[in-house]
């Protein structure tokens, strides 16, 4: 069963199939920290043998932003934890689903502030959609900050020069929630007020069809994006053989975490 409480930094509640996570520090304008961190890499191992979660939405507390990325004041590292040389642990490796091999549906849902680390979900996001009120941008270089791996994150999603000048304009411009859905950052643009009922409404409709050809579909389009084209398409049937060798497994009536090649490793 998946457990959902003692939670430090999000909130979560499992129905119908759909889990919802709240990134819950409005306070620090839903900014994530260690604590957060911990939390998501637990979200993840949970959820990821969890039968009975088959879609995850993923939205932030009420106030002036879904999420400013890392907490600048304490940083996403415990307080004893210092880097060894040439560490390049990223807080990314823990927040994201499909980083962490979940491959059940992503729903993220934005309104507010969304900058700099949050893109590590928007990256990783199966559907996105945001209220009027959103707004994205990417703050790093005004802190005299790098900017890559967000930006690379989002390479294949939108065109390559929506992506720079986000880069290069820092908080000096924001993307606004129209400009958004026309670079495909997002699908669709809501009413603050039905942001969240129009997120569970999409995850619903998606945690009712059969979850093995439904997280066969995301894992097969997502790791084809880092695949050539030729290649992509020869291993997509394989995708499909597998699909229905589970079904098979379950027609048989056994789990589908017994058929070997959906065995979590």
């Amino acid at each position: 069963m998946f457990e959902q409480n003692d939670y430090t930094n999000i909130l979560v509640d499992l129905a119908d199939g759909v889990l919802t996570v709240t990134l819950n520090r409005p306070e620090k304008a839903n900014s994530f920290n260690n604590d957060t961190i911990r939390d998501f890499e637990r979200l993840w191992n949970e959820s990821r043998r969890a039968e009975e979660v088959r879609c995850i939405v993923l939205r932030a507390a009420e106030g002036k932003a879904f999420c400013t990325g890392v907490d600048i004041r304490t940083g996403w590292r415990a307080e004893d934890e210092m880097p060894a040389p040439f560490d390049y642990d990223d807080p990314g490796d823990w927040l994201g689903p499909k980083t962490n091999r979940v491959w059940k549906p992503f729903v993220v849902a934005v309104h507010g502030m969304a900058a700099g680390g949050a893109f590590y979900w928007l990256n990783e996001a199966d559907i996105a959609i945001c209220s009027e009120d959103a707004t994205f941008f990417d703050p790093h270089l005004k802190f005299g900050k790098l900017s890559s791996v967000e930006p690379i994150g989002m390479l294949g999603r939108i065109p390559y020069q929506e992506i720079s000048r986000m880069v290069l304009m820092a908080d000096e411009e924001r993307i606004g929630a129209e400009t958004a859905m026309r670079i495909s950052l997002v699908t669709e643009v809501v009413k603050r007020e039905d942001l969240w009922d129009r997120a569970n409404e999409i995850a619903r409709s998606i945690a009712a069809r059969d979850p093995v050809p439904t997280q066969g579909s995301i894992k097969a389009l997502w790791l084809a994006q880092s695949l050539p084209r030729d290649q992509a398409i020869a291993g997509a049937v394989q995708y499909v053989q597998v699909s229905k060798g589970a079904v098979g497994v379950k027609a048989a009536g056994k789990s589908i975490s017994q058929s070997k090649p959906w065995k979590v490793r």
